[in-house]
């Protein structure tokens, strides 16, 4: 199993950027949110002290109770400019920060001011905890930002109340020192629903992220799919030589490929090619193999199969050995018209030729992997093999033999040695042959399974234009 920990840290990094614009925009409309809450709360309070001293008859209330009155009105002033005075619009997260912290902080500061007035005028103890309490739990209530965010305004009015009640007020030491030592306690409700409100918000986002990227991720790689297919090859069948195949990927993508080019005199050109990996990153290794075999076949469309191979060693050599990356190759070139197989092979599983005759005959590696030497020592030996019409040759790649059971067992190259035994042989070696091996695995591949059947249907007439034999060139 994967580390939550590691799993959620690789969440975060992937979507850091969609995550701080989201928190960003929640911020700015939590802003305006707390703004108008505390103006629609700000003319509450103005009108209840107005009232309260219309109808008051002590001075010395009346005079407390004007004091509480500027206060109301100047918090009402302070959020009314940060509401309506700055333009908030295009303001980032830390500029939203800032702003409201400094708001807190000056509603805090008329708060202290105006209880300390009021306790000179009347005397008596104001408390100016309830009012510090009020304005950070309501600003935790609305905005989402850290509890660390939250102290931000909050720490310098408790330092400034924290001096007053030790160096101003009167009474017992040890009294005011336990209050200022408690004060802190007033800050958890408002700290423990800004780290709630933020996990719940994180999980829920990735969540939606995971879910987004992941659907997002499932289209581009049926896109990326339908390109990867269109490399292929279509079957092919001219009367005299029959192309078919058959190609499951372990995943929606993989890195096997089969290349067939029929050059304009009607010489067949078939290679296997199987990459090292599987998924997106075998893909596209075969990306680049198939635009290297094209270029081959276009600028030497006489190449001989040992030669592409040597090309194809040297591609892979230069290019991909770095990211470890290496290939098998089953590289052949059927003559129609003298029913002649030059064929080569490096490092890939043996092919079968069938003949019409039942008899049949493994076709092995004749060169090492595809990468794994230098241009200048590898080497590739190409053989010959005379075809009779009727006969067929069968190839593929690792997946095919090297699936297993549900106990653990392989099919092997002996199962498939016998398969292509088969009386009377069936007319589709790809299709029946990938059904056993389904069969075997039980539909679980753990591996790319491609497999191609050429077949020599009859000889082909020979024309001015067309050569001889491949040999001649």
């Amino acid at each position: 199993m994967p580390d939550t920990a590691a799993v959620n840290l690789t969440h975060q990094t992937l979507f850091r950027s969609e995550y701080e614009q989201e928190l960003e925009s929640w911020l700015r409309r939590r802003f305006r949110a707390v703004c108008t809450f505390y103006i629609v709360l700000g003319a509450l309070l103005l009108t209840y002290r107005l009232l309260a001293i219309s109808f008051g008859d002590d001075d010395q209330r009346t005079a407390a109770m004007i004091f509480t009155l500027g206060g109301a009105a100047g918090s009402l002033g302070v959020v009314a400019y940060f509401l309506f005075g700055r333009h908030w619009t295009d303001a980032t997260r830390e500029e939203l920060l800032r702003g409201a912290t400094l708001m807190i902080l000056l509603l805090g500061s008329i708060s202290l001011l105006r209880s300390a007035l009021v306790e000179t005028l009347t005397e008596q103890e104001s408390e100016f905890l309830l009012p510090l309490f009020f304005w950070h739990f309501i600003a935790c209530v609305f905005l989402p930002w850290t509890p660390r965010e939250s102290l931000r305004p909050i720490i310098p009015l408790l330092v400034l109340w924290a001096l007053g009640v030790l160096f101003v007020e009167s009474g017992e030491f040890a009294w005011r020192m336990l209050r200022v030592m408690l004060s802190p306690i007033i800050l958890i409700p408002g700290l423990g629903i800004c780290a709630l409100r933020l996990q719940r918000h994180s999980e829920k986002f990735r969540i939606r992220m995971v879910g987004k990227h992941f659907l997002s991720m499932r289209q581009e790689i049926a896109r990326a799919r339908s390109i990867h297919e269109s490399m292929f090859p279509a079957p092919h069948d001219d009367g005299y030589v029959r192309f078919d195949y058959t190609y499951t990927p372990m995943r929606e993508l993989g890195g096997d490929y089969v290349h067939l080019d029929i050059s304009p005199e009607g010489l067949v050109h078939l290679t296997l090619i199987d990459v090292t990996g599987h998924g997106l990153a075998a893909a596209l290794t075969v990306n680049r193999l198939y635009g290297e075999l094209e270029r081959i076949r276009a600028e030497m469309p006489h190449a001989k199969p040992g030669d592409v191979l040597a090309l194809l060693n040297r591609y892979i050599h230069l290019t991909l050995v770095k990211h470890n990356i290496y290939a098998s190759a089953l590289c052949m070139t059927l003559d129609p018209y003298l029913g002649k197989l030059h064929w080569a092979n490096a490092g890939h599983p043996p092919a079968f030729l069938r003949g019409v005759n039942g008899v049949v005959t493994p076709m092995p590696a004749t060169a090492v992997l595809l990468g794994a030497l230098s241009p200048e020592e590898f080497t590739a030996e190409q053989r010959t093999m005379e075809l009779s019409p009727g006969d067929v040759l069968v190839s593929y790649t690792d997946g095919a033999f090297e699936s297993r059971n549900r106990k653990g067992e392989m099919l092997g190259l002996d199962r498939l040695n016998q398969m292509m035994r088969l009386q009377p042989p069936p007319r589709h070696w790809p299709q029946f042959i990938a059904a056993a091996v389904n069969k075997h695995s039980a539909g679980r591949p753990e591996d790319d399974i491609l497999i191609a059947s050429l077949t020599y249907l009859a000889p082909r007439q020979q024309t001015t234009h067309a050569p001889r034999s491949l040999t001649t060139r």
